[in-house]
C-alpha cells in the first residue's frame, strides 16, 4: 500500500531532513510554509511512502529534527504598565500526517 506522508518541521532541520530521506529512498518534494505560533520558516515535505518504508522514515525524522527553545515576548500582567518579559516557548521536532493511497498512478 502506497501513503502520502506530510511533514511539517523547521526550515533549519529541511536540508539534512531531506538528504537523509532520499538516501533512504524515499521520495520527496519541499514546499516552503510559514508557522502560526512564531510566524516562522517551516517546510512541509510531501513523501511518496510505501508500508515497508514508514518506519525508516519515523527514525530518520527522530533523529534529524530537533526541538528547540526561543523566547516570545510577552506582557507583565499584575504590572500597572505593559512590561514585556521574555517567555520560553518550545518549538520544532516535527508534525507527520500519514493518509493511505487508494490508487496512485504515474504518467
Amino acid at each position: 500500500m502506497h501513503y502520502l506522508g506530510i511533514l511539517i518541521l523547521q526550515s533549519q532541520d529541511e536540508k539534512k531532513t531531506i538528504l537523509a530521506l532520499q538516501k533512504a529512498g524515499i521520495e520527496v518534494e519541499s514546499i516552503a510554509t510559514i508557522g502560526g505560533l512564531l510566524a516562522q520558516k517551516n517546510s512541509t515535505l510531501l513523501l511518496n511512502l510505501e508500508d515497508h518504508q514508514i518506519d525508516e522514515m519515523m527514525n530518520i525524522i527522530k533523529r534529524e529534527c530537533r526541538q528547540r527553545i526561543e523566547y516570545i515576548t510577552t506582557p507583565l500582567e499584575s504590572a500597572p504598565l505593559p512590561i514585556p518579559i521574555s517567555t520560553p516557548v518550545t518549538i520544532g521536532g516535527a508534525t507527520v500526517f500519514l493518509l493511505p493511497i487508494e490508487t496512485y498512478e504515474e504518467y
